[in-house]
This record gives structure tokens, C-alpha cells and sequence, in this order.
């Protein structure tokens, strides 16, 4: 029911604006609490757009990360995301 109303009266172009911003959101200089929280923000809002498998997003997730934390999830052998979010105790 809710994907039925999300089609018909949510313009096609605003799902289309809001997985463009999640394809360019990187770290950059937010804390690691900040960029967990907003990515998984953009998770939430775009799972009813797009059908993702989970490897995909944790792909996602890994690439935009500093280079230094993203080096501590391939360290540490992070395969689940909800491990990648443990490890920055959110």
C-alpha cells in the first residue's frame, strides 16, 4: 500500500534528485557519527526506490569513508552493516 501511494503522489523526479544525493554523499570532514547517521538516513528514505542488495550498500558505505576508517573495515573484516556501525559505536 504504501510503495502504491509513494508512486502515485511522489513526483518521479524527487526519487530521482534523492539517490542522486546519496550516490555523491561522502564523509569528507563529518565525524564518523555524523556520516553513519545521515547514510543511513539516505537508506531509509531510498529503500522503497531502489531494491539494493545489502553488499551493494555496504559497498556504498565503505567507499565514501575516510581512507583511515575505511582501511579498519577491511582490517577488521567487516561484511554485515550493521557490524560497520558497531565498530563506530552508534
Amino acid at each position: 500500500m504504501k510503495e502504491e501511494l509513494e508512486t502515485k503522489y511522489v513526483p518521479l523526479i524527487f526519487s530521482y534528485h534523492l539517490m542522486d544525493n546519496w550516490h555523491q554523499y561522502t564523509q569528507g570532514n563529518k565525524s564518523a557519527k555524523e556520516y553513519v547517521a545521515k547514510f543511513d538516513e539516505f537508506s531509509i528514505r531510498c529503500s522503497t526506490i531502489n531494491k539494493e542488495e545489502q553488499i551493494q550498500i555496504l559497498s556504498k558505505f565503505r567507499v565514501r569513508l575516510r581512507e583511515d576508517l575505511r582501511a579498519e573495515l577491511f582490517a577488521r573484516g567487516v561484511t554485515q552493516l550493521g557490524k560497520d556501525y558497531a565498530l563506530f559505536k552508534i
